[in-house]
């Protein structure tokens, strides 16, 4: 039975005479650049193949910001335009700030064993949190708005919860989707804001 090698991993770099590795500022910066490149590329590698294993998406679209979320792979492919993508954005964000405002639970995710617990956000900054309340209130107000035009028979809100807000992938619901996506641009003037770009 052979044992491996004890120790920690070999680094590799430019050594001095004596063995160690070098100690030299330049050495030092370009070994652990080399190192955190290495890990990067690592772990960028493992991102790809999963957003190419389970979505099916090329190579090179994996490496786009887009491809994380459902909405943004409904942008890449065309299903939704980019002012639609764009609104998308501003709405989650908008939700994000709102639910800081009304201190709500977090919702269900990934769990970070090392992050700090307790609140985030900053719950003094009281013109802050009404700002943001007045935003979303104004958001689901244009949202409901388009749903009182399609008389009831829309599903506006759960298609913007389930695939905006909770990012699941429900390909049922994209034609509601895109309506409640316009009604939030036509909100957040962001075909206007493109034009003039």
């Amino acid at each position: 039975m052979t044992m491996g090698k004890r120790g920690p991993k070999a680094q590799y770099g430019t050594r001095e005479t004596n063995g160690r590795l070098s100690r030299k500022k330049n050495d030092v910066t370009k070994r652990l650049t080399g190192q955190l490149d290495q890990d990067e590329r690592e772990m960028l590698r493992t991102g790809v193949e999963a957003r190419n294993k389970m979505h099916g998406l090329k190579p090179e679209d994996c490496r786009d910001v887009r491809a994380g979320s459902f909405v943004g792979r409904l942008a890449m492919t065309g299903e939704i335009t980019p002012q639609q993508y764009e609104a998308a954005k501003v709405y989650l964000e908008q939700y994000h700030e709102m639910a800081i405002a009304v201190r709500s639970p977090r919702q269900p995710g990934a769990i970070d064993l090392n992050a700090t617990k307790g609140g985030s956000g900053d719950y003094e900054n009281v013109p802050k949190n009404v700002a943001a309340l007045s935003a979303w209130r104004a958001a689901t107000a244009a949202i409901q708005d388009r749903q009182n035009q399609l008389k009831g028979s829309g599903a506006l809100y759960a298609a913007l919860q389930y695939c905006v807000l909770e990012d699941q992938e429900l390909h049922h619901l994209i034609g509601w989707l895109r309506e409640g996506l316009n009604a939030l641009a036509r909100h957040y003037r962001i075909g206007d804001k493109m034009k003039a770009a």
